[in-house]
């Protein structure tokens, strides 16, 4: 029987431990923005307004303030964001005490829909317009400690700095938004699968002809769970206009990833995912799950190796304004990512002869200008 002195030993050790994953939390959680969707009266001077549709099962308390309570029902809103004309690209400012459109990202109005059937009919009529090219919907699925402004903020950044002309949709699971509900997200994952399908089907009816779906984080387990639920039901019809996926610092297991591949079957083409070596909140996840990592850093590619996807490491990035989100916050990564027909060039040099991104490839950024190729059939040659 272990000794009282020797109990009070591991108590300690604990304690310290969880004392030590609580303040790397706080950290984490205090160089995350947090934003709500109350319209500011100094938005209406702002010049640049970028409109962000939102799907959502957290309830809403009040005009433009939603809660992290699952609300049940899926409801929608469409959000008018005011972003700064000139800004550092990836930065995504809160206003104060004092906000200020030339330096703020600012909510300039909130406009709820009265259903399912009044979102599918305003979704048809911006497909139609000559604003939307080829009928295509992006839709973001937020990650870990996330509030509501949060992730329409981030959209709205994202639409700005990588020039997207498609009709965006931001899907707001029900986080705490809060540091130390990590568990608790984890959860409300599950909760809100339904509600994301049902958003899908939605856009599909609508007209959405191809649909990406941009996952972060803890967002990129509730999109692969809803893949697989889709294909367990053979949604043949729905799985088809799934054109593309994008998972940025993925936060899921690697074998739980594969399983969830190989029940999907077919994965959407091009299917990418950003990882990163340097990412404190997924060292930190994996030590909260009990796993050596997760899916978004990942050390190579053996781990994903014969499944139709391709790897973009952004170890290298020097400038991310979070390591936990080098695609969207680092300049240099955007700037890079942006010149699709120089990455295209490159990868065509690939034996396969593919053009675009190639499936079971390892993409390092070298200071984000310049990219490696390291095939997965070399890498498995290497390993045998």
């Amino acid at each position: 029987m272990p000794t009282r002195t020797a109990i009070s030993i591991f108590q300690a050790h604990r304690m310290d431990r969880w004392l030590c994953f609580g303040a790397v939390l706080i950290w984490l959680a205090g160089c995350a923005p947090r934003a709500d969707m109350v319209p500011d009266a100094a938005a209406l001077t702002g010049e640049i307004i970028v409109p962000v549709y939102v799907g959502t099962t957290r309830a809403q308390e009040a005009a433009g303030v939603w809660s992290s309570k699952f609300a049940g029902p899926l409801t929608y809103a469409r959000v008018d964001v005011s972003v700064p004309k000139t800004r550092r690209p990836g930065i995504v400012m809160l206003p104060g005490m004092h906000p200020d459109p030339d330096r703020h990202f600012l909510t300039r109005e909130v406009a709820s829909f009265s259903g399912r059937a009044a979102f599918r009919e305003e979704v048809a009529r911006a497909l139609a317009s000559d604003r939307i090219t080829d009928k295509e919907v992006v839709v973001t699925i937020h990650g870990f400690n996330n509030t509501l402004g949060d992730g329409v903020f981030r959209t709205a950044q994202m639409i700005r700095d990588f020039d997207i002309d498609a009709l965006t949709v931001h899907y707001a699971w029900p986080s705490r938004g809060a540091p130390l509900g990590y568990a608790a997200d984890r959860d409300a994952v599950l909760i809100a699968r339904d509600g994301l399908e049902q958003m899908l089907e939605d856009l599909g009816r609508a007209g959405a002809r191809d649909i990406v779906l941009v996952a972060h984080s803890m967002g990129a387990q509730l999109t692969m769970e809803v893949l697989r639920q889709m294909a367990i039901r053979k949604d043949e019809a729905m799985l088809s206009r799934i054109s593309a996926v994008v998972l940025l610092s993925p936060d899921i297991a690697p074998s739980v990833f594969r399983a969830q591949a190989e029940a999907i079957g077919d994965l959407p083409d091009p299917f990418v995912i950003f990882t990163s070596q340097n990412d404190p909140a997924l060292r930190l996840s994996a030590r909260l799950t009990g796993v050596p990592r997760r899916l978004g850093n990942i050390t190579g590619v053996e781990e994903v190796a014969g499944l139709n996807v391709t790897v973009i490491n952004l170890s290298s990035a020097q400038d991310a304004a979070s390591n936990h989100l080098a695609a969207l916050t680092s300049p240099s990564v955007i700037s890079f990512l942006k010149q699709t027909e120089a990455v295209r060039r490159n990868l065509e040099t690939d034996p396969s002869g593919r053009a675009g991104l190639l499936p079971g490839t390892m993409l390092l950024a070298q200071e984000a200008t310049a990219i490696m190729l390291a095939p997965v059939a070399l890498v498995e040659r290497a390993g045998n």
